[in-house]
């Protein structure tokens, strides 16, 4: 996932999670509604500037909108926790493997 599809996806949940339309988002980073979705359909994409606006708009920290969101349900935690062992594993294997053959 790309960073800047990250941010607008971040943007867009908050916002809905916190009941806010488009327009009073607009209003509140002194924007157009249009420009709201037109970053949110990702036609547009916004800059720090912006996205620090939308922050305080939303009331949290900048930083929050870069951070993948963590799975909310029983079933999505333990995919994540198998896709990042599937990961961890493979990575140590490659490892192991560069190192056996250093030694041969």
């Amino acid at each position: 996932m790309s960073l800047e599809k990250l941010v607008i996806d971040n943007i867009k949940r908050i916002r809905k999670e916190k009941r806010i339309t488009q327009e009073k988002l607009a209003e509140a980073c002194n924007t157009a509604t249009s420009y709201i979705g037109l970053m949110e359909t990702y036609r547009h994409a916004p800059k720090l500037s912006t996205i620090e606006k939308i922050a305080h708009a939303l009331e949290i920290e900048p930083i929050v909108l870069f951070r993948a969101p963590r799975p909310s349900s029983d079933s999505e935690r333990e995919a994540e926790m198998s896709r990042l062992k599937t990961s961890i594993l493979n990575a140590i294997e490659q490892e192991l493997d560069h190192i056996l053959r250093s030694q041969i």
